[in-house]
């Protein structure tokens, strides 16, 4: 494969309005890079009520292009024909700026596309008028039957849009098993093939930690809705009636709602927020807590999950989308989604029965399965069929 050319085209990758948005396609996107070159290109979309000024930016690493690129916008004051004039825009800026990457590489072998919406459409579009077979990762968690955005409740366009764009597809792959599952019925799609989120194990790794005489719980995440901080918070606010010696680390960006609820709970000297930290700090935190909590009404496949096991950390997570997959007896504990009693059991049971988990075993084991390399060479083995040495 080593005259194999591949382009990804990502609905979701860091840009400087959202520069963690899609951070695990790019940490993906780097250790592919590793074993085949790649280029990436990510057109921006900051949203219709911005004002955006055209502009490409090209990084070079080994192995990688990043093509970020902001098209020309300028708002109006009549908000339906924003919507109309921010389509144009956005689909012209991506005409041009595949007619420049086909001037300096010619066309691809394949495509790679991170999520139908709205890359997904241009792929579709472009791959048919140019006989290029396209492949389609999504990694949406809204097919998951708790999910507060449920694909089901879209605007219609947007789930014909996705049909088209998955059902087209040489080949539909997904984070989860769950949600491949899910997904292979409802668009009646031959084969989903599951691919793990990958963890950069040179970070995540298992470290002894110095003893503490409180148990750290860890929770790790944007504290979107869908994340369920309320109902956390209420679990651990149970779980003061059992137990005093804890506490509860929330890596994520703050907001004085989550403040409120904290003092409300009485929970002021048993929960800290740290904010948000770079994704390389979260690992010394983890390899300094003895549990990561996850109590989500909505996941696919958190990369937060994998990155704890890889630490060695036991999980408590619900059983939202992919999330539990991983989650066995000997790793953690899983409860269902929104059962507030079920989490404070999970936390009483974990902290009583915490010489149960072999630390070591939980790293070891989840390296084997996470760690990028593997990950990576079974990304780029998809591509193998569409090699032009396979011509």
């Amino acid at each position: 494969m080593n005259n194999m050319q591949v382009l990804w085209l990502a609905s979701w990758y860091p840009d400087a309005y959202e520069p963690k948005n899609g951070d695990f396609i790019q940490r993906n996107a780097h250790a592919v890079a590793e074993i085949i070159p790649l280029v990436v290109i990510h057109v921006v979309q900051a949203g219709s009520h911005l004002k955006t000024k055209a502009k490409l930016e090209i990084t070079k690493m080994k192995g990688i292009e990043e093509w970020i690129v902001y098209f020309n916008y300028t708002t109006t004051p009549i908000i339906p024909l924003n919507t109309i004039l921010y389509q144009y825009a956005y689909r012209s800026c991506y005409k041009a700026i595949l007619r420049k990457y086909a001037a300096a590489f010619g066309y691809p072998h394949v495509v790679h596309v991170h999520a139908p919406i709205r890359a997904g459409l241009i792929a579709r579009s472009w791959c048919k008028k140019k006989s290029i077979p396209y492949i389609v990762s999504e990694h949406a968690s809204m097919y998951a039957d708790t999910a507060t955005d449920h694909f089901q409740n879209r605007p219609f366009w947007f789930k014909r849009a996705v049909k088209l764009v998955l059902q087209d597809a040489a080949l539909v792959a997904n984070v989860s098993q769950t949600i491949a599952t899910r997904l292979k019925a409802l668009f009646q799609l031959k084969q989903v093939m599951v691919i793990p989120n990958l963890v950069n194990t040179k970070k995540f790794y298992y470290q002894a930690r110095v003893h503490s005489d409180a148990f750290t719980f860890l929770h790790v995440s944007s504290f979107l809705p869908q994340k369920n901080i309320p109902g956390l918070l209420s679990a651990f606010q149970q779980l003061m009636q059992y137990h005093s010696n804890w506490k509860l680390i929330m890596l994520g960006p703050l907001t004085t709602e989550i403040q409120r609820l904290i003092a409300e709970k009485k929970l002021s000297e048993y929960v800290f927020c740290t904010g948000e930290v770079e994704h390389e700090a979260v690992a010394g935190f983890m390899q300094h807590a003895e549990a990561l909590v996850l109590f989500s009404w909505q996941e696919n496949a958190p990369c937060v999950i994998a990155e704890a096991l890889c630490c060695g950390l036991p999980v408590i997570t619900s059983n939202a989308g992919g999330a539990a997959e991983p989650v066995h007896a000997g790793n953690g504990i899983v409860v269902p989604p929104g059962d507030e009693q079920a989490l404070t059991n999970a936390c009483i049971k974990m902290m009583e029965q915490y010489h149960y988990y072999n630390r070591t075993e939980i790293a070891e084991t989840a390296a084997k399965k996470f760690t990028a390399s593997v990950i990576a060479r079974q990304m780029v083995d998809i591509y193998a069929p569409f090699s032009p040495e396979k011509g």
